[in-house]
């Protein structure tokens, strides 16, 4: 790569990437992370525990997979 592709992929970057003005964050971001995990409840959708149920009659099912399963952890 010689000077002038250089130049002109600077160029390209430059152009495609605008300066960042303030670097610095506003202020703590931790405070707000726990307000808006104390905000939402968790909530579990049918499926959700129709996938835990079928896990659950696969493993009484076939009961040897389970070394398996935890292998692949």
């Amino acid at each position: 790569m010689n000077d002038h592709d250089r130049e002109k992929l600077a160029a390209l970057l430059k152009s495609a990437l605008p300066p960042m003005r303030d670097r610095a964050l506003p202020g703590d971001l931790w405070p707000k992370m726990l307000r808006r995990l104390d905000r939402r409840p968790v909530r579990f959708a049918w499926f959700d525990f129709a996938l835990a149920g079928m896990a659950a009659a696969g493993f009484i099912a076939f009961p040897s997979v389970i070394p398996w399963i935890l292998f692949q952890f």
